[in-house]
């Protein structure tokens, strides 16, 4: 019983590692290796797939999540929102700053939530996690210093994403406890609410002529595709 407990938590763990790697090292590659940094576009793309795979997947396996109503979108829209911004955020910083260093500055995120959730929820934060806070601090400043290419634009984005982060994180956490939102009611609605928003965005603020003009040609195609 213990084994099987213990691997109950372990793959969980070591599949979000895994996705939450492919991703960083994925959106990094397409915002800085690409041509164009259709970083609204992109974040579309991603959420109308996990919808996609939530559907396809939840018929197959039977998975059940509650459909959108007025109530629940109303009290989960902000929480999208704030969502929103935290990828857009984070898509900006990793087009400027590398994977290593915005995964160290990243880590911070962990100790504004671990200060937020004190303050709001009363939680406590033991000698023990200070100590890790205290070298997640170290190491976000060593991989500062050793910096060479020091780019402000990077730092920018990295600091407003750890704010929206820790924002993102202690919102849901309020808002869930109101609503009783599962765990796939709030991949459903946090994709599906967010989709729109990132298309519109896309189509306001990004440059779809020069994006679709340049992989309109035919040397450009195998990284249209690979986008």
């Amino acid at each position: 019983m213990d084994i099987q407990q213990t691997l109950g938590s372990a793959i969980p763990i070591l599949a979000y590692c895994l996705s939450s790697i492919t991703m960083t090292v994925v959106n990094k590659l397409v915002l800085s290796g690409f041509h164009h940094h259709m970083v609204f576009l992109m974040l579309a793309i991603q959420a109308l797939s996990s919808v996609a795979l939530l559907l396809f997947f939840g018929r197959l396996a039977g998975w059940q999540w509650r459909s959108l109503n007025v109530p629940d979108v109303r009290a989960w829209l902000p929480v999208s929102m704030s969502q929103a911004v935290m990828l857009y955020t984070g898509g900006k910083s990793l087009q400027y700053l590398n994977v290593p260093l915005f995964t160290i500055f990243k880590n911070l995120t962990i100790i504004l939530v671990a200060y937020g959730e004190r303050v709001l929820f009363k939680a406590v934060v033991t000698p023990l996690m200070m100590v890790a806070f205290i070298l997640m601090v170290l190491s976000s400043v060593v991989g500062g210093w050793n910096d060479i290419q020091f780019n402000t634009a990077g730092y920018f984005w990295m600091a407003l994403n750890c704010f929206t982060s820790a924002f993102f994180v202690l919102h849901m956490r309020r808002v869930i406890k109101v609503v009783n939102f599962k765990d796939f009611d709030t991949v459903y609605y946090n994709n599906i609410l967010t989709a729109p928003i990132y298309i519109v965005l896309s189509i306001l603020v990004e440059n779809w002529g020069e994006f679709l003009g340049y992989y309109g040609e035919p040397e450009h195609y195998a990284e249209y595709w690979s986008f």
